[in-house]
């Protein structure tokens, strides 16, 4: 788990693809291995090129555009160890990029200490020592939303209009044979219990479940979602594939209006 601060601001260097020349401030890391936080200053951040040689994963948020090409360009090497970007996830289910405050304070009641130019500020003043505080502080928060969304399949944000929304993740691992296991139930006709995440929790006070189990009769299945009769709702529903979590097939046995017709035929 890393996240870096930079000595300057993409105003100052000509925008964003000129990340080479942003600098780093200070480098933050927990390790799981060692159950403790490390801080490095630019000069040092061999010692990090150390501990990524012994890692089996780097985890960041918003890494892979930011972090880790301006590390690149400082000579650090990636090239052998597996990244894991949590930004990724949140793109892929929210469609487009939220801030990692904005997740921190809907999911886990936390908020950042700083922000990046206040670190920018700070570097030129010669303040190290507020820089690695507010590093750390950001690497911890982004331990504690993976832990979260790791262990509870999703985390949380608030859009525009102040509504509660979550988004499935799959950092603690994936039903690898989740479709499998919906096309086995639909061909048999037996209800599949899932465990789904609902997109929208309600306003900035919501408190309804984002992750809930249904029992689903399903109709039809296509490559996003699966149609099918929701026991929870008693009545028809449209569940994104992409949003299931897990799947059981249940013993309970029920027909579909093609099969009834069929039969009379």
């Amino acid at each position: 788990m890393f996240d870096i601060e930079t000595q300057k601001s993409f105003e100052e260097v000509g925008g964003r693809e000129n990340l080479h020349l942003l600098g780093v401030s200070v480098l933050a890391a927990y390790s799981y291995e060692h159950n403790k936080t490390f801080v490095f200053e630019e000069k040092n951040l061999a010692q990090f090129q150390k501990m990524l040689d012994a890692a089996g994963r780097v985890i960041g948020f918003n890494s892979n555009s930011f972090d880790i090409p301006i590390l690149k360009r400082g000579n650090l090497n990636f090239n052998s160890i597996a990244t894991l970007d949590l930004m990724d996830d949140v793109v892929k289910g929210a469609g487009f990029r939220v801030s990692l405050d904005n997740i921190a304070r809907t999911t886990l009641n936390a908020s950042k200490s700083a922000d990046g130019l206040q670190a920018i500020k700070w570097y030129k003043e010669g303040n190290i020592e507020d820089i690695k505080k507010y590093c750390v502080k950001d690497v911890l928060i982004t331990k504690a939303l993976y832990e979260y969304g790791r262990n509870n399949g999703h985390i949380l944000f608030l859009n525009r209009n102040k509504e509660k929304i979550a988004v499935p993740v799959s950092w603690g691992g994936t039903q690898n044979n989740l479709r499998q296991i919906l096309e086995d139930a639909f061909k048999e006709r037996k209800t599949v219990d899932i465990d789904y995440v609902t997109r929208y929790v309600g306003g900035q006070g919501g408190s309804a479940e984002a992750k809930n189990s249904r029992l689903v009769d399903i109709y039809n299945i296509n490559n996003a979602t699966v149609e099918g009769y929701c026991h929870f709702r008693q009545a028809m529903r449209i569940f994104k594939i992409d949003r299931i979590l897990k799947a059981r097939i249940t013993d309970n046995l029920y027909k579909i209006v093609g099969d009834v017709q069929g039969k009379l035929l």
